[in-house]
Order: C-alpha cells, then sequence, then structure tokens
C-alpha cells in the first residue's frame, strides 16, 4: 500500500466553519510547506517560543531555537528535499486558546511516494496567544506494522 502527498491536509473547510478552526488548519499547512521548503525557520516559526518537541525517535527539542537549529541540520543534510504528508484525524478545542490535534503523515524524498513503513501519528497542542495559534507541544510516533498486529492479537486473546 503506498501514501501519496495530497496537497490539502483535510477536506477543505466548509462555510460554517469557525475562523480558529481555519487558522489551525492553515497552520498544519504552513507547517508542510516550510518543510518541504527546507526552511527551518519559517518550519520551527508554527511552534511556541517555549515549545516541547519529540521526534520519531525520542529526541526532545525544548524551544523554538533549538528546533530551528536541529531542522536546518537536517534539511541541509538528511531531509534535504524531503517533503511531508499529513491529514488532520481529529481536532479538538479544550479551551477557546488550547486545541488538540492529531495528525497522521509519512515524509517523502521530491517525486516519490511514501512508503507505509515511515508512516507516524503526531499529536500536537496548539495555543493561541496574541491572536495567533501556535504548536506548544508536539509529540511524533512512527506506526510500527508488527507492533499493531501484536496489540491486536494480544486484545483478541483476553476477549
Amino acid at each position: 500500500m503506498k501514501y501519496k502527498s495530497p496537497q490539502v491536509t483535510a477536506d477543505p473547510p466548509s462555510i460554517d466553519e469557525s475562523p480558529d478552526l481555519i487558522a489551525l488548519r492553515s497552520l498544519i499547512d504552513r507547517m508542510r510547506d516550510t518543510w518541504a521548503a527546507g526552511d527551518a525557520i519559517g518550519y520551527a516559526g508554527c511552534f511556541s517560543q517555549d515549545s516541547d518537541y519529540v521526534t520519531y525517535n525520542g529526541v526532545h527539542l525544548h524551544g523554538r531555537e533549538e528546533n530551528a537549529e536541529l531542522h536546518a541540520a537536517l534539511f541541509r543534510s538528511v531531509l534535504k528535499g524531503t517533503r511531508l504528508w499529513v491529514r488532520i484525524e481529529s481536532l479538538a478545542f479544550l479551551s477557546p486558546n488550547v486545541a488538540l490535534i492529531h495528525t497522521a503523515g509519512a515524509g517523502a524524498k521530491r517525486g516519490k511516494e511514501s512508503s507505509p513503513r515511515r508512516k507516524s501519528i503526531q499529536t500536537l497542542v496548539a495555543v493561541k496567544q496574541d491572536q495567533q495559534w501556535r504548536i506548544r507541544s508536539f509529540q511524533n510516533v512512527r506506526i510500527r506494522p508488527f507492533s499493531l498486529w501484536l496489540t491486536r492479537m494480544a486484545t483478541r486473546q483476553r476477549s
């Protein structure tokens, strides 16, 4: 099964969507677009100054500056020319200024399709500060098909 990189993160916004929901969708789109451009400063700008960012392999970045430094190095090397496929799986407002977002996504080199082996789930907590949404907390977890299978088998045996 191959994952293609769509240009939109989710269904197009409907007419009755709130400005905050539209802004949050735009934030996710900006993350994807700055990643594709290899723009570490723009990518890190999607996050709050005091953000926590946990990579798929467990590296914990503290703050926007550390995020920009790491991604600048990665965009010059192993992530050079990559793009993201991102889909919003769920979005819930925990308060008027806090949103919980779950996305599914994968990365791919330019001109290639994303591999199911690289599919991940992200948990984001976005906060609205000074009328602008930014990501305060981000955690990326790689989906491991064997682990999923094992979990399903164990769950069936308990039933």
